[in-house]
């Protein structure tokens, strides 16, 4: 089944319920993340009963769901549906409030199937805030210092400043563009090959760098999720004459990984299986 194409349909809604993969079950063993970084105390990985506490200690209105719904069907005609929550957030002020460029403080967790217990695989917290009430870019370089020491990368220019720690599989890395330079050969079929370079946990290069599972079969190299690195905090700020925006992004790419992985082999486990005939009225 594994060397098969499978075709997926897949459906995206808001929703104001909770949503349920009734077919995935839930394994245990998920491990304390190696990494300090933390968003309002929580991280990947964590309970989604934490996130819920955290949402309802900071907000009064129902979360906003986004629902994911996938159809996979192997060639056979063996159909897996899944159907699960991909996004939980709280904050969202709406287009015409962006629009404005209204103050705001939104919060959004991706999170995983029922395969991991509906954890989050990834936070993130976007403020915005008057002028005169944000901390100065270095203010809030040296609070995040003092949290977590150096940045994996420093970015100033003009009113913006970019902070990025970077976790590998061999610890923080200390220096993210002084890394080695890696190379990926795609192999382009008809004895053709193409190159692109990359550093591990750097943007830009050329593997998958989205947390949120996508079903595929077979996959490819490039569909790697960000290998050898596991996870990456990413803050930004941008300075305005009035308004002034702080983001937040802390990704898990080794979570994501697992949960792939994990995700992947329950969903062709039940593809794989002994079918039962229909009982229609023929």
């Amino acid at each position: 089944m594994s060397s098969m194409a499978l075709s997926a349909i897949v459906l995206i809604g808001a929703e104001s319920g909770t949503a349920t993969a009734d077919n995935l079950q839930e394994v245990g063993g998920i491990v304390a993340r190696p990494y300090p970084y933390k968003l309002l105390g929580l991280q990947p990985g964590d309970p989604v009963d934490d996130l819920t506490a955290l949402f309802n200690e900071r907000s009064e209105a129902a979360p906003t769901q986004t629902e994911r719904r996938l159809r996979i069907q192997s060639p056979q005609g063996k159909a897996f549906d899944l159907r699960y929550e991909a996004t939980r957030e709280i904050g969202d002020i709406g287009m015409q409030g962006r629009l404005a460029n209204a103050p705001q403080d939104h919060i959004t967790a991706f999170l995983a199937t029922e395969a991991f217990g509906k954890r989050p695989l990834a936070l993130f917290r976007v403020l915005k805030v008057p002028t005169e009430k944000a901390p100065e870019p270095a203010a809030l370089r040296a609070q995040m210092e003092d949290l977590y020491g150096l940045p994996s990368m420093v970015e100033m220019q003009g009113q913006s400043m970019t902070l990025i720690y970077a976790w590998g599989t061999d610890g923080f890395i200390t220096d993210l563009g002084g890394q080695p330079v890696q190379t990926f050969i795609e192999d382009l079929g008809g004895n053709r090959t193409s190159e692109r370079q990359f550093r591990t946990c750097a943007a830009g290069g050329p593997f998958n760098a989205a947390v949120e599972y996508a079903f595929k079969s077979p996959r490819v190299a490039e569909d790697a999720i960000m290998p050898d690195c596991v996870a990456t905090y990413e803050i930004t700020y941008q300075g305005g004459p009035e308004i002034s925006t702080i983001k937040f992004a802390l990704k898990d790419y080794e979570l994501a990984r697992l949960h792939q992985a994990e995700t992947d082999g329950q969903i062709m486990e039940a593809l794989s299986s002994p079918t039962s005939q229909s009982d229609m009225d023929l």
